[in-house]
């Protein structure tokens, strides 16, 4: 009889152990690593350090203010009467057809337009992810600033004062919105079925637009990324629900459980 009972036992923690294991495969292979094509990462944790092992470095314009309880450790307040981030200016130029850009939001514009991350380029080449002026809806700029573009009448709403992770994957038959709200773990989607080309950007900044006029963002804004690939629905879920398992290029490996543990996921 006790005999039995230890094999019995044992038995169990041998099946508990190999049940726990095929768990963690499964859970390893759905939250893959996603940094491939990975230009950039910004936490926003205290700073505007680029994590992913490039260096584009943001630069404070003396009005952005720090939060320690963003959605992942900090996050960046905009005050939407100017305060922004410049990042990289002369060293981040990217030149892509596929291009993904993804950040946690929590507030809303403070105009028409209002942009989460901009850049301008010669003659017209520019990108914008942010506020259609009419709609409050997510879109973008591209191909030379054409109106089909950045006029996008068919996206989706922005989550406003709210918890929200939106992104905008472009490749060359279509672009993609995005935007997940955290409340309510929903995920809204459109497309945009149309050609893109090929544009060369310069002058990245956060918070803002630096085409005409004011275009301030207020609110907050957290873990900014940014793909010269296009992210597929299943990894901007993994973004939204999981995180992101951080290799950046200089080898430096973290799992998303020690991010999770140090920054606090909320």
């Amino acid at each position: 009889m006790r005999k039995s009972y230890v094999f019995g036992r044992e038995f169990a923690q041998i099946s508990f152990l190999a049940l726990m294991m095929c768990f963690l495969i499964v859970v390893n292979t759905q939250a893959g690593d996603i940094t491939k094509g990975m230009i950039g990462y910004w936490p926003l944790d205290g700073n505007a350090k680029d994590v992913s092992g490039n260096n584009y470095h943001g630069e404070l314009d003396g009005k952005v203010t720090w939060e320690a309880k963003g959605k992942v450790n900090g996050a960046a307040r905009f005050d939407g009467a100017g305060s922004h981030i410049k990042v990289a200016q002369k060293d981040l130029t990217p030149n892509p057809l596929d291009f993904t850009v993804v950040t946690w939001i929590n507030g809303y514009k403070a105009q028409n337009w209002a942009a989460f991350v901009s850049a301008r380029g010669a003659a017209g080449v520019a990108y914008w992810m942010g506020y259609h002026g009419d709609t409050d809806t997510l879109t973008y700029v591209w191909n030379n600033n054409k109106a089909e573009t950045w006029d996008w009448q068919g996206s989706i709403k922005i989550p406003k004062d709210t918890w929200g992770l939106v992104a905008v994957a472009i490749e060359k038959s279509k672009a993609t919105a995005y935007a997940y709200t955290a409340a309510t773990k929903k995920l809204e989607m459109a497309e945009n079925n149309i050609k893109h080309i090929k544009q060369a950007f310069l002058n990245f900044v956060f918070g803002k637009d630096d085409c005409c006029g004011e275009r301030f963002y207020k609110g907050l804004l957290d873990e900014v990324m940014m793909f010269e690939r296009t992210l597929n629905k299943a990894e901007i879920m993994q973004l939204a629900t999981i995180g992101l398992n951080v290799e950046s290029k200089n080898k430096l490996a973290t799992s998303w459980g020690q991010i999770k543990g140090a920054h606090g996921f909320n």
